[in-house]
């Protein structure tokens, strides 16, 4: 028989890394960011490369740690559980013990020097970085602060003056050279298929923005639209407004390109002239979808129409002078004009846009005069302008002052950093109220999606509308960082420098030889909100399904969801200070800490605490229960940790701390049992016959239903005296909440029953009269006589 075939090799893994061998790539990766760094001629290319180049080793060296620390930890708890070597007059130890001991320091030495190199090497990246970026920022201020030539020195004039004849020419022979090479290309059928392209890409440019203006336009008949269909129409505004343009300019040289029409000597230009029409698109849009000139009633920003047109106006203006300077620079870069040349049209492209910028301001003052003359505005000036008003007047005076002494490289990037930041502001006060309030109208009960999460979820009508209002405060953080980020990009500070320190001190820093780590606090936020979520679980299982199941009382339920609710309370808090690493020793550090506090301040609240769990586990006093405390009464509604809530019969809450139910005086009706005793007391006349009252107050708590037949209800004849006989009639009923109801009907019993035997039902003073005889008669009279003389 053949031999069976040899069973197929099984699939290899890949191999894995180890970590010696991450860190040995760290450090090469290192090695070479430090050699490539001692070069003095690097420009902020290179240097944002060698920064881009230790992206990886400082990820390498993040796994590294978080592998290591662990590892470390065991080894070391290991090497603690097996103790010190015995002391040589103590008995030896196994030579098993011996052995076990000499491997776990073996592998806690080497997992220590593994770990401390890896600590070193990140600590030498975040070094390597910082010396880049404190590199860039030097390299960056050195190029705005290079000092050139002064907005009104005559050798600039001249110098431009002189060379503006020769490049000029140079300008001639490259529009020259791209007409020559144009007619070449376009030579027969080509020039066909070219213009009827062209023509093709404006029809369809016409299409789109006729379209695009009706799937979704602000309606002027629209009186009052809310502000999240003002910032839905402002965004849809600035999309129609800057995509026809943009489209058209991209698929323009597009089709340059595709037909070999453009020469890369003309790169630059074609560069700056795409720039230039999405700088005047975007802005032009964000402007017109802010601002909204002709829809005052889908305006986002509260101003009035002259301010509003006259804003929209400067943007598009400011960000055309941009554009226009921009393809001067290109101009400039082509023909290889001068140093005068580039700085003469820098210069003038920032007086020009200070001179627009400061004209248009000017009038966007407060004019008491109007209003006196006038009345108050209809729509009030926002704070806002002024704040607008004093930074474009900081930025005139800023770029008026660099160009005069000769900073006309920092003129001209202060400029267009003000249209960049108008843009990005602009862009902001759209999209924060998109995204907020679109997120709280989302999660509002009434809709869908809030529907969905009451009956999916089993969240509250108020809780979905709060996780609503979390999320979009959540979003507009979100918005603002990325807007700052944005804003601060041109000014040396990359993106990746700010996100970048994000992600590493979301994953921990060192404050005082203390590692904070977010990661782990929201790690432990979730851990303690899913062990607390299963507890309110375990609660509601005992309320719903055991104890009802069960004759425990009310009272004893409560001590008992209670105190499951502690214990998991306790639980969670526990198991998230674990998972942020406070053990048990920094724990007791910080109780010892809080002893003092307690000492001090917090004792009344420690007081109160642990009084509720005292009155927790006695239950001599349990929900459900009427109390009297000094002159008021009323049920228990609720213990909670510091104080217990009790209703009145007035229906209002009173709330007593938790050490005064301790200390107090306080008489629960329903204690032992809910058997109330009643009593009423009766004064009658003197001549009434006992023995009948007795048969009238007995029989009438006897006749009724909610008085209780054992004990049986008695009539005391408590004592005689001058002003009447007293009685009493003594019962019992049940249910202590029915003994004020069964008072007053044993009241009515009694009184319609005297009324009908005759019997009355006060005690009436009785007048006795005495005839006075002989000297005291006579004593008596002569005293009056005398009084009256």
């Amino acid at each position: 028989a053949p031999p069976p075939a040899a069973a197929p090799p099984a699939p290899t893994e890949p191999p894995r890394v180890r970590t010696s061998e991450k860190i040995d790539q760290a450090k090469s990766r290192l090695d070479q960011a430090t050699a490539a760094l001692r070069r003095d001629t690097l420009d902020d290319a290179a240097l944002s490369n060698i920064k881009e180049s230790l992206g990886p080793a400082a990820d390498q060296l993040r796994e590294a740690i978080e592998l290591l620390g662990p590892r470390f930890a065991d080894a070391k708890e290991r090497l603690d559980k097996l103790g010190p070597k015995p002391d040589a007059k103590a008995p030896p130890e196994s030579a098993d013990v011996t052995r076990e001991r000499e491997e776990q320091q073996k592998r806690y030495n080497r997992t220590e020097e593994l770990l401390k190199r890896a600590q070193l090497l990140a600590l030498q990246v975040d070094q390597t970085n910082a010396r880049i970026v404190s590199r860039r920022r030097a390299l960056f201020v050195n190029t705005l602060m290079r000092r050139s030539y002064s907005l009104v020195s005559p050798t600039l004039w001249l110098g431009a003056a002189a060379d503006t004849p020769a490049d000029l020419r140079a300008l001639t022979t490259i529009a020259g050279d791209f007409v020559g090479n144009a007619v070449e290309r376009l030579s027969g059928w080509r020039a066909g298929l070219f213009f009827a392209l062209l023509t093709l890409l404006g029809v369809l440019n016409l299409a789109v923005y006729r379209l695009a203006r009706r799937i979704l336009s602000r309606e002027p008949t629209v009186a009052e639209p809310g502000r999240f269909r003002k910032a839905l129409g402002a965004l849809w505004t600035a999309l129609v407004v800057a995509a026809p343009p943009i489209f058209t300019v991209v698929a323009l040289f597009l089709l340059l390109d595709a037909f070999e029409l453009m020469s890369a000597r003309l790169t630059p230009l074609k560069r700056e002239l795409i720039d230039g029409v999405v700088t005047v698109a975007v802005i032009g849009g964000i402007a017109r979808g802010l601002f909204a000139p002709t829809r005052p009633n889908w305006r986002l920003m509260q101003v009035d129409d002259a301010i509003a047109d006259r804003l929209t106006r400067l943007a598009i203006a400011q960000a055309a002078i941009v554009a226009v300077v921009g393809v001067g620079q290109a101009l400039t870069d082509i023909s290889g004009a001068a140093l005068p040349v580039t700085a003469a049209v820098q210069g003038l492209g920032a007086v020009v846009f200070a001179i627009v910028t400061a004209g248009a301001i000017f009038g966007l003052g407060e004019d008491d005069e109007d209003e006196e003359c006038l009345g108050p505005r209809v729509i009030p000036r926002p704070r806002w302008i002024g704040f607008a008003r004093i930074a474009a007047w900081t930025a005139i005076v800023a770029m008026s002052l660099t160009a005069l002494f000769g900073y006309i490289p920092a003129a001209a990037f202060l400029m267009t950093q003000f249209v960049w930041i108008f843009g990005v502001v602009g862009a902001l006060c759209i999209l924060i109220p998109l995204a907020t309030n679109g997120v709280e109208a989302s999660f509002q009960p009434t809709t869908p999606f809030g529907r969905a999460l009451m009956a999916g979820v089993g969240l509250r009508r108020e809780g979905v509308a709060q996780i609503g209002i979390v999320l979009s405060g959540l979003a507009q953080i979100l918005l603002l960082v990325f807007g700052l980020a944005a804003i601060v990009v041109p000014w040396g500070l990359q993106s990746d420098d700010i996100f970048g320190g994000l992600r590493n001190a979301f994953f921990g820093f060192n404050i005082g030889g203390v590692t904070i780590s977010p990661s782990s606090v929201v790690a432990a936020l979730a851990l303690f909100a899913l062990v607390y979520v299963g507890t309110r679980a375990v609660q509601g299982w005992l309320d719903n399904r055991l104890m009802p199941a069960t004759s425990l009382d009310a009272g004893l339920r409560n001590s008992i969801r209670t105190s499951v609710g502690y214990v998991g309370l306790i639980l969670a808090a526990s198991i998230a200070l674990s998972q942020v690493g406070l053990g048990l020793d920094k724990i007791a550090i910080v109780a010892g800490a809080l002893s003092v506090g307690i000492g001090f301040g917090l004792q009344s609240i420690v007081n109160n605490f642990v009084s509720g769990i005292i009155v927790l586990w006695e239950r001599s006093i349990r929900v459900g229960d009427l109390v009297i405390m000094g002159d008021e009464q009323g049920y228990v509604r609720k213990i909670n940790v510091r104080a217990t809530e009790i209703e009145t019969f007035d229906r209002a809450t009173m709330i007593v701390p938790n050490s005064n139910l301790i200390t107090g005086v306080v008489k629960n009706w329903v204690r032992n049992d809910r058997v109330a005793r009643i009593k009423i007391p009766v004064t009658l006349n003197v001549g009434v016959d006992p023995e009948n009252v007795r048969e009238i107050m007995t029989g009438a708590a006897k006749d009724n239903e909610k008085v209780a037949r054992i004990p049986a209800p008695t009539t005391l004849f408590v004592s005689m005296e001058p002003s009447g006989l007293k009685f009493e009639l003594v019962c019992f009923v049940d249910d202590v909440e029915s003994s004020g109801r069964a008072k007053s009907e044993l009241h009515y019993a009694i009184f319609a029953a005297f009324k009908a035997a005759g019997v009355p039902i006060f005690g009436s003073p009785i007048v006795h009269q005495v005839a006075l005889q002989g000297e005291v008669a006579d004593a008596l009279t002569h005293t009056i006589r005398e009084g009256r003389a």
